[in-house]
């Protein structure tokens, strides 16, 4: 098949690909990618939204593993709830303004169990999920803020993660996309409000993917223009097409998976890098001389839903995209690092310090964030490229997987790495998969 348009191209690229296609390097990204993924939602077992969607899927069965859970549900479900588990701590990876592992991993884990796929085939599926995920949104940046990308652009990458799991022809991963693109949703008004609805976009972005793609094996249809038409998605979201084309632009000279950032802290990512050069600046600063701290940002970062929320912070999730919390709260030394941190929102000298900061974006398209506090006896600055410490190594992950899985009762944790490092020689998920389920 060959239609000369965003879905059609997409899903030429899609069908074409095999796993002897992929650079060696990016395999490895992929596992890497894989093992974060895993370690992130075995450590948000026990949280509330993931508690939610459990309860959503209650009665419901399958073929497929909640990761850490004794659960088996319909493939849809299973990417509902292992989504919000991925993202449930706020501590999944990201790339292209979206969370692509939490939409895109529970869908390949999901459809590949169900269909007893093996490892290659999983990580060949996450690589174009990912792929996906950062096109979508850059053929369309003006999305944001208006709307979030995670589930907008999201949705479409968990569609062509399952089609390419479900083997679906061109002309099917095709209308896989179309129909991913008009169950695209989300915004982030829970972001300033505290409410948890917004880790279920999540979920459901990953669900809906799915489904589209489950839609299309059965023979629904949609639009050759689901994306570039009068009536399509880049003029619903972007409102124009003027970035349309980088969204198939140089299709498989390298993939966007190379380019994820990994979390390093449970918080949002935008608040990522203030933590890291407040950190760097905590050493040297004598909270009692404070008058005024400056955090300086990119336009998109200061304008993301959240980003500069004020005190009273009245749940987690205010406190975990707020800058001035998260800022304060590393600058005074905090476990800024630790989950449980962001729930004690009473912190007097996080609070007090945290009215001292303002916030300023970047007049122009600097990617650079900078923070200055101005001491009565001296001002101490730090700034660097957003994101550039959260480059993810092996090293780095490996040692985040063991760290988040330590207290995780009736895993194998040291199994389950062992196998994701080994994953493309498994001839069936299911050897990953059984290992997910706790055991005694």
């Amino acid at each position: 098949m060959t239609v000369n348009t965003v879905s059609g191209k997409l899903a030429d690229f899609i069908h074409a690909t095999t796993f002897a296609k992929l650079p060696a390097t990016t395999v490895e990204k992929a596992k890497v990618r894989l093992l974060d993924c895993i370690g992130t939602a075995l450590a948000a077992r026990g949280l509330h939204v993931p508690g939610v969607a459990l309860a959503f899927v209650k009665g419901n069965s399958g073929p497929a593993t909640v990761i850490g859970h004794s659960d088996k549900l319909p493939v849809i479900d299973a990417a509902f709830v292992n989504a919000t588990l991925v993202n449930g701590r706020s501590q999944d990876d990201f790339l292209q303004k979206s969370h692509p592992g939490a939409l895109t991993v529970p869908a390949a884990l999901a459809v590949a169990e169900a269909e007893g796929r093996s490892g290659a085939d999983l990580l060949l599926a996450m690589v174009l999920g990912y792929e996906v995920v950062g096109r979508i949104y850059m053929g369309g940046p003006r999305m944001l803020p208006r709307f979030r990308a995670s589930g907008v652009a999201g949705t479409v990458g968990a569609a062509a993660t399952a089609a390419k799991l479900l083997r679906l022809d061109a002309t099917r991963t095709m209308h896989a996309l179309g129909c991913g693109a008009v169950f695209a949703h989300g915004f982030g008004q829970g972001f300033l409000s505290g409410t948890n609805e917004v880790k279920l976009n999540v979920g459901m972005a990953s669900r809906n993917g799915v489904s589209a793609a489950l839609l299309a094996h059965h023979g629904a249809s949609a639009s050759a223009l689901a994306f570039e038409g009068d009536a399509g998605f880049y003029r619903a979201f972007d409102g124009s097409l003027e970035d349309v084309g980088r969204a198939t632009d140089v299709l498989g000279e390298r993939y966007l998976i190379e380019d994820t950032v990994y979390k390093e802290c449970p918080v949002c990512i935008f608040t990522q890098t203030p933590i890291a050069l407040a950190r760097e600046l905590a050493p040297r600063v004598d909270p009692s001389k404070i008058e005024k701290v400056v955090v300086t940002s990119p336009e998109l970062t200061h304008t993301n839903p959240g980003f500069t929320n004020v005190a009273p912070y009245r749940t987690h999730l205010q406190a975990v995209v707020s800058a001035r919390f998260c800022t304060a709260a590393a600058l005074l030394g905090r476990p800024v690092h630790e989950h449980d941190f962001y729930d004690r929102l009473e912190d007097g000298e996080v609070l007090a310090l945290a009215e001292k900061i303002e916030l300023r974006a970047h007049p122009s398209d600097a990617e650079r964030v900078e923070v200055e506090v101005l001491q009565r006896d001296g001002t101490l600055r730090a700034d660097g490229i957003e994101n550039d410490t959260l480059l993810p190594t092996a090293e780095k992950v490996i040692a985040k997987f063991r760290h988040l899985t330590a207290r995780v009762a009736g895993i194998d944790a040291e199994r389950v790495l062992e196998t994701v490092l080994r994953i493309e020689r498994l001839a069936s998920i299911h050897e990953l998969t059984r290992l997910l389920s706790p055991k005694g």
